[in-house]
Formats: C-alpha cells, sequence, structure tokens
C-alpha cells in the first residue's frame, strides 16, 4: 500500500520506517501539514495519515477526493478540528486513535500540579535573579492534602486518579457518563461541586461544542480562591480571556495549559515567523504561576509508536475490510 504521511516529526520517523520494513508499505513523509496547498501532494498514494492541531478544511477533503483517496487516519486522539461534514459529503473515512498512552498524559499532568504546588516558577524566577534568599520563601503545599477534581473519568481520568490515591490526595471525578472504575478511590460529584471543593481541577474531556468553554468566567468564580486549573485535554475546554482575569485577580492560584486555546497556524510557525501576536499567549507566558506547554503532554516513545502503528493499521482495515473499530465521525 502507497500511504501518504503528513505532520511527520522526527520522533515518528524511526517507526514509520520499521513499519515500512515490515510490511512493504511505500511511505511518502512529509513534515509539512495537510492543508489545501499541500494536499495535492498525496497524489498516487492509496491513503493518507495525518497529525496536526489545525483545522482540517472542506478544501482538504475536495482534494483528497480529487486524487480518489477515501481514507484518513488521524495519528491523534482529538478530532474538533475535522469539518466531519465537508469529509462525508467527499467521501473520506477518518479515523483516529483513541488511547495512544494515557499514562504518558497523567503523569504530566501530575508533574504540572507538582511544579505549581511547590511555586517552581516562583523560585526559579529568584534564582535567576541573584534573589536567594527570597527563594527560599515560598511556601509550598503537599499533592497528599490537596483535594483533586478529575473532570472526565475515560482512559486518561482513570488513570490520573490511580495516579493520585497512590499520593494520598481525596479525588473528587465528574462525569456525563457513569462509569465503573474498579480499584479507584475517588467519590462522583457534580460538576459544581467538584469547582468548589477541589484545590486543583485537571481537565480530560473531549472537546465537543457542550464543552466548549466548560471553564469560563462563572465557573473560575466558584472556584476555590487559590485553586490550580490543569488542561491536557483539548484547547477549547477554557476560556482563555477568563483564565488570564481569574490569575491577575488571584482568584486562581496557579495553571497548567498543555493545550492553549488559540493554537493556530501563526503559533505553530513562531520558530519560522519571529512572532505571536496574541496578547493572551503573553500575559500567561510571563506569570511564573503558569506553566504553559506546547501541546505535548502526550510525547513519549510508548506513544508515538503507538500513534504511527495504530493509524497505519487502521488503513489497512479500511482497505482490507472496508470497516476499522476507530472509525469518527463527529456524532
Amino acid at each position: 500500500m502507497r500511504i501518504a504521511a503528513f505532520g511527520v516529526r522526527p520522533s515518528e520517523r524511526p517507526y514509520f520506517a520499521k513499519w515500512a520494513a515490515q510490511t512493504g508499505d511505500a511511505l511518502d513523509l512529509h513534515p509539512e501539514l495537510l492543508t489545501t496547498e499541500t494536499v495535492g501532494w498525496a497524489q498516487g498514494a492509496q491513503a493518507v495519515t495525518c497529525f496536526q492541531t489545525v483545522p482540517y478544511v472542506p478544501g482538504v477533503f475536495a482534494g483528497l477526493k480529487a486524487q480518489g483517496i477515501t481514507t484518513l487516519a488521524l495519528r491523534n486522539t482529538g478530532t474538533d478540528n475535522v469539518d466531519f461534514a465537508a469529509a462525508a459529503q467527499h467521501g473520506v473515512a477518518i479515523t483516529n486513535v483513541p488511547a495512544y498512552s494515557p499514562a504518558a498524559i497523567a503523569e504530566f499532568a501530575i508533574a504540572d500540579m507538582l511544579y505549581l504546588l511547590r511555586h517552581t516558577g516562583l523560585v526559579q524566577q529568584d534564582l535567576q535573579a541573584d534573589r536567594y534568599q527570597q527563594a527560599t520563601t515560598h511556601l509550598g503545599r503537599e499533592l497528599n492534602s490537596c483535594t483533586v477534581g478529575v473532570v472526565g473519568t475515560g482512559r486518561i481520568g482513570r488513570k490520573l486518579i490511580g495516579l493520585l490515591n497512590g499520593f494520598g490526595a481525596k479525588v473528587l471525578t465528574h462525569d456525563t457518563h457513569d462509569a465503573q472504575l474498579p480499584g479507584l478511590t475517588h467519590t462522583p460529584v457534580p460538576l459544581s461541586q467538584l469547582l468548589a471543593q477541589s484545590d486543583i481541577v485537571s481537565l480530560h474531556v473531549p472537546g465537543t461544542a457542550a464543552n466548549h468553554h466548560l471553564i469560563d468566567a462563572a465557573a473560575l468564580a466558584t472556584m476555590r480562591p487559590g485553586a490550580i486549573l490543569i488542561n491536557t485535554g483539548r484547547p477549547n475546554l477554557v476560556d482563555t480571556k477568563a483564565l488570564v482575569a481569574a490569575l491577575a485577580s488571584g482568584q486562581l492560584g496557579g495553571a497548567g495549559i498543555d493545550t492553549y486555546e488559540n493554537e493556530t497556524q501563526d503559533l505553530l510557525a513562531l520558530s519560522h515567523r519571529g512572532h505571536f501576536r496574541d496578547p493572551q499567549w503573553q500575559a500567561l507566558l510571563a506569570q511564573p504561576n503558569v506553566l504553559l506547554s506546547p501541546h505535548i503532554a502526550y510525547y513519549t516513545q510508548t506513544a508515538v509508536q503507538s500513534m504511527v502503528d495504530t493509524a497505519l493499521a487502521c488503513l489497512h482495515e479500511l482497505a482490507d475490510r472496508g470497516t476499522s473499530a476507530l472509525l469518527v465521525s463527529g456524532d
């Protein structure tokens, strides 16, 4: 099978090479994203796989159809950037990778929590300014003494609850689906109660329309003064303008943001263009009680291999059987 891969990062190349050696597939690897400008590069391929967080616009699916390509395998979980109506109109079936490594993201959320609880940003700021004595004065909190609210109890949420149990933290959970969580210690509560009673709130729900700005100004106002917000979920879960305001007022004590709301092409091209005109990004980046990261919570060796292998296996399933258990439709 000839497959065109877009958004290919250097870390993925060894796994693509291993797949090609094992299967005989011909792989055309492109570091560029799949856009209306690059979709023509898939000419001659039978299927396409992609990794990107910017939109898959209607023109992309029209371009795939024009080349007779009917399958697109996402190498990531999130699908809120996919125009499913356009995909259906042009007959393009889409799969994703629902769980490449829940542990990677759960562990990253824990790392953010510990960093913020111990005021590590303030400590580093003081040391870099040669304020050694001042750096010793930032009184931290222990995770084992905190109440942590986990919003979303899917694969990642469940892994996080297990880690929090290990630390000895009290765990509150909220999910719209009633899920049995054997072996985990937690208390299911309404979202309003979780926000009001948690020292830390960690988001692990999909970026659906229903969850857009799940954490807005009203939600932030109900949180405990000085609470910490962690978002390793999806970019649209948090109203960034409201987040900046809550941090400025002191209502929120800190934030760990791995999935930034305005994750646009301009931000992704920052290293090439040398600028990114977004005052909210700059406001967050300047604060020592905010830990920004570039959508890398998932990024481990285990996860990257799983993303590549699962996506390519889905394309073979679609070619051989006309279906896959990992088909997604946006419903």
